[in-house]
């Protein structure tokens, strides 16, 4: 499968492209709308096919080099799915190419609170959590509310992304970048925040 046609397939929804490469390489680079499930020898393959629930899409699998892709792509035609194309190279052919990626910035909250001039912090925890702190000026959006609020946000700003722990704001992180945000995912969340005894919003 040619990449022009990947990216076509990609975009009308028509094929998964499943990125097998570590987290944080996904993180600094991967094509829009892709899932991250990083390559493991133990049951890889079965858990994707158990999270797609009877579905079988053409799948284009993102591999770090010819040995994991030959590998991940047998391990998921064993389970009884589809793959119709393995990127054998990462990113690199794709990149080159021209194709668009997407990006997500990880960053401490040390590092952010020396920069918070920098970005708008958007923190997607939910209400009731906003109780237990916030940082000051930071625009307060539940996860489940960031889709339908994405045309309130501006492309030209660069948000952080927090929740409590780290693993939401990845979530919404990936999606605002998948749908061309500048977007940072602040790592350990609130709770590393606080624990390195960080400002806090006293009014709120």
């Amino acid at each position: 499968m040619e990449l022009n046609e990947i990216l076509a397939k990609s975009q009308e929804g028509k094929i998964l492209i499943i990125d097998a490469r570590g987290g944080s390489d996904y993180m600094a680079s991967h094509i829009p709308g892709s899932v991250s499930v990083p390559f493991s020898p133990y049951s890889w393959a079965r858990a994707i096919r158990n999270w797609l629930n009877g579905q079988s899409p053409d799948i284009v699998l993102v591999a770090p080099n010819a040995e994991t892709g030959s590998r991940g792509a047998q391990e998921l035609t064993s389970v009884g799915l589809k793959v119709v194309h393995v990127m054998q190279d990462g990113l690199e052919s794709w990149k080159s190419s021209g194709h668009p990626v997407a990006s997500v910035e990880e960053i401490t909250p040390e590092d952010l609170s020396s920069r918070l001039d920098e970005y708008v912090i958007l923190d997607v925890r939910e209400p009731f959590e906003w109780n237990m702190g916030t940082i000051s000026n930071s625009l307060k959006i539940p996860m489940n509310e960031v889709p339908e609020k994405l045309g309130d946000l501006q492309k030209d700003r660069k948000y952080a992304v927090i929740c409590a722990h780290g693993n939401r704001s990845e979530v919404v992180s990936v999606y605002l970048a998948d749908n061309g945000f500048k977007v940072a995912n602040v790592l350990g969340g609130m709770q590393r925040w606080v624990a390195e005894s960080l400002p806090l919003d006293e009014s709120y």
